[in-house]
């Protein structure tokens, strides 16, 4: 391990220790600290509201981890967790069997970056807040095949969502989808996008707040990102010059699938309180993140 990533570990490591203690000291719980946007810490947001984390039980875990847990409404996390688990990188077994995430899964084993899938289909990548909704927006579009939710242009190898939610690895939560560019554009698929966030607020869509929940659009080609320059042209020049425009435009990085649990979150697992909603292709309905 060389000097810059020792350095960039030890960065992590005091971010997350300094969370943890503020918690314990003050009682404050998980949610909170892991994620302020959720509890609506400074003050209303006029954009749409959207998706907060999964909850999912934990597997049985270590004694040690046990001994410093905090509980979710449904999600027993303990600060072993929060270092990445005790068992080491993620393993994707967890994914369901000849999916589009478990093609994911393998890339990211490999380090790779692609632009095609072995489908031979395009590959897109955007962050619009929490990865829920926007990847049921994006499952409603005609000429979108498969989506799959992770994590992306971040500091950590295989991350899994509770590191995520510190906000200390710098990734951001993102739908990752293959798309046919004959039947839907790379730009109109921008498009969509900016229908899901307002670009003037900086880390943050609806009351979701922090690093790990900024809009972006991750390109993998050259024309990708003249596309993307093009409707960004498009957005600024509807809100006028100097107005503030906080989306960000870069090279893709690796993609970390998320775990399966939030996979299709909003209806194929039925979302919050059992509740599923369609993904039939142009479906117009809104969008309800909490089930």
């Amino acid at each position: 391990m060389d000097a810059i990533s020792t350095l960039s570990h030890i960065v992590i490591l005091v971010s997350i220790m300094k969370r943890a203690i503020v918690a314990l000291l003050f009682a404050v719980p998980a949610s909170a600290f892991l994620n302020p946007g959720k509890l609506g810490w400074g003050g209303q947001s006029t954009a749409p509201a959207t998706a907060n984390g999964a909850s999912k039980p934990l597997v049985d875990a270590p004694r040690l981890r046990n001994s410093a847990a905090f509980s979710f409404p449904s999600l027993k996390m303990g600060l072993m967790d929060m270092f990445g688990g005790a068992g080491g990188k993620r393993d994707y077994a967890d994914l369901a069997k000849g999916s589009w995430q478990e093609e994911t899964a393998v890339y990211a084993d490999a380090g790779e970056v692609k632009s095609v899938s072995k489908d031979g289909l395009s590959i897109a990548t955007f962050g619009a807040g929490c990865f829920w909704g926007v990847e049921l927006a994006y499952a409603r579009v005609p000429g979108v095949v498969s989506t799959s939710v992770g994590y992306c242009q971040g500091k950590m190898e295989h991350p899994g969502y509770e590191i995520v939610c510190t906000g200390a690895t710098g990734h951001n939560e993102v739908v990752h989808m293959t798309y046919d560019p004959k039947v839907v554009s790379y730009a109109d698929l921008v498009r969509v996008l900016f229908t899901r966030i307002n670009p003037a607020l900086k880390d943050q869509v609806g009351n979701d707040r922090g690093t790990q929940y900024r809009h972006g659009v991750y390109f993998n080609t050259p024309q990708q990102k003249a596309e993307a320059e093009g409707v960004f042209s498009e957005v600024k020049t509807k809100l006028g010059e100097g107005a503030p425009f906080f989306t960000e435009l870069v090279q893709a990085e690796v993609y970390y699938p998320a775990e399966e649990y939030h996979q299709q979150y909003l209806w194929a697992k039925g979302g919050r309180g059992g509740s599923s909603q369609s993904a039939e292709k142009g479906c117009s309905d809104t969008i309800r993140c909490y089930g």
